[in-house]
């Protein structure tokens, strides 16, 4: 009886040792990478297939495999060679990892207040393109980010809506672009900051 607990404890072990290495795997290797393709030197857009990384984890195996690339259809049948990239660092390789770094320490180009962090959970910040319209940056192609973040500025959730609302419905409100122009900092309309300025010296 002592014998048969004992073996049932070694395999209740093995499995649990073999279900953690899948569980590990899912997690590092899960979202979308962001790597360098080895044919043409040029950002890619990859997915690893993760639900046959775990299986192969589970039974000692830790070759991985994509089930997506921004170059498919036209070279599915390619080595896969950018697969060394993630593998020697996963975390430094996601897309949502890529933006987050983009953005730390980054003020909004238009209203100059921190940008907030890119979240699960929160609204997305936004770019503003040399044509100034803005664009939640989740909303681009991950293969034209590296060429986006290089040209465009950050926009925070809130200047990104009040922007968007302007564009798209420019009859139902009315542009006033403010400036840092009051006795204690705040912001006020550029346009009635001349005569402010103006009162306070004749008073």
């Amino acid at each position: 009886m002592a014998t048969e607990v004992y073996l049932f404890i070694a395999l209740l072990s093995i499995a649990i040792v073999f279900v953690t290495r899948g569980i590990l795997k899912k997690f590092r290797y899960r979202g979308e990478m962001l790597v360098t393709c080895p044919e043409t030197r040029k950002p890619a857009a990859v997915k690893v297939d993760v639900e046959r990384a775990v299986a192969r984890a589970m039974v000692g195996l830790d070759h991985v495999t994509l089930c997506d690339c921004s170059r498919w259809p036209e070279r599915e049948d390619c080595d896969q060679d950018c697969l060394e990239q993630i593998e020697r660092d996963p975390e430094g390789h996601r897309v949502r990892n890529i933006a987050s770094l983009w953005y730390t320490g980054r003020r909004c180009a238009i209203c100059d207040k921190p940008v907030e962090k890119v979240s699960h959970f929160d609204h997305s910040p936004a770019l503003l393109n040399p044509q100034h319209k803005t664009v939640e940056w989740d909303q681009l192609r991950a293969e034209y980010l590296p060429d986006e973040f290089s040209k465009d500025l950050p926009v925070c959730w809130s200047c990104h809506m009040t922007e968007t609302f302007l564009r798209e419905h420019p009859d139902l409100a009315v542009h006033r672009p403010w400036k840092k122009s009051g006795p204690l900092g705040e912001y006020t309309p550029k346009n009635l900051a001349p005569k402010d300025e103006k009162s306070s010296r004749v008073v």
